[in-house]
């Protein structure tokens, strides 16, 4: 019994494109019937592209629990940090802007505008 291409791509975890790019790069031998459906025979396939289930096999969760959380942690710490530095900035920001809004500030901002033309 032989995949169509749709089969293909469902038992591979491959699209339906990446599976006829294989068939018209010769990498899996398939024929096309009467009506234009591809069959393509499950040896030929899969000696190219594993099945999804062998695949799953094989692989393995690449981290344990305690490696995620401490992962967790660090990002957690370093988003913390971001945080405290862009308040800091803002903080500035609007230290500035109060600067530039009181007497005589109006004037420097527009000594600095007229320096920069």
């Amino acid at each position: 019994m032989s995949y169509t291409l749709a089969a293909a791509a469902t038992a591979t975890g491959l699209s339906k494109k990446a599976i006829l790019r294989a068939i018209k790069a010769g990498k899996i031998t398939a024929t096309k019937d009467e009506l234009g459906e591809w069959h393509i025979e499950p040896a030929a396939l899969h000696r190219v592209f594993p099945a999804v289930a062998e695949a799953a096999g094989k692989v393995g969760p690449p981290y344990s629990e305690t490696d995620v959380e401490a992962l967790g942690a660090q990002i957690e710490a370093l988003l913390r940090q971001a945080g405290a530095r862009l308040r800091q900035q803002l903080d500035d920001v609007r230290r500035d802007r109060e600067a530039e809004l009181e007497p005589g500030g109006a004037l420097q901002l527009a000594d600095q505008h007229e320096r920069i033309r």
